[in-house]
């Protein structure tokens, strides 16, 4: 697996834990990190969040994470392919974190694996699935924190 982890907003230096990211992402990925594949992580500003939501999910308002996942070519490659990007809201984190009782790189790190999580196939439409969504990340974080 390839994966990038761009700051598209101002976020301070020590919370720029790139391998910390890396290394949820995988974890979240789980048997697709294996793979010949690459991932985008691009932490943006609630107004590129908002574009983003409009633009592609007809969404008018501000999120915390959104993942996109594409699809595999339709040829066999050696390359890697694209397999998802993940925008993570910052400003977003920073006031959940105190919602949620969690430092700010916890909950960058919640919307990085939640976004994984999304991309390997889990959902969150209903609470039951949320919940097991969040027991995944928790558990993940906690390992990697």
């Amino acid at each position: 697996m390839i994966s990038h982890i761009f700051y598209q907003t101002d976020i301070p230096r020590y919370l720029r834990k790139t391998g910390l990211f890396k290394q949820a992402l995988t974890k979240g990925l789980k048997k697709f990190a294996r793979q010949n594949i690459e991932v985008n992580v691009i932490f943006v500003d609630e107004k590129e969040i908002l574009r983003i939501n409009k633009e592609f999910l007809d969404h008018h308002y501000v999120t915390d994470v959104i993942s996109f996942n594409h699809e595999r070519p339709p040829f066999e490659t050696e390359e890697p392919w694209a397999f998802g990007d993940i925008f993570v809201c910052y400003q977003v984190a920073r006031k959940n974190a105190k919602n949620f009782n969690h430092t700010f790189l916890q909950e960058m790190m919640m919307y990085v694996t939640h976004g994984a999580l999304h991309l390997s196939g889990m959902d969150d439409h209903d609470p039951k699935d949320r919940a097991e969504m969040d027991r995944q990340a928790e558990k993940i974080i906690k390992g990697l924190l």
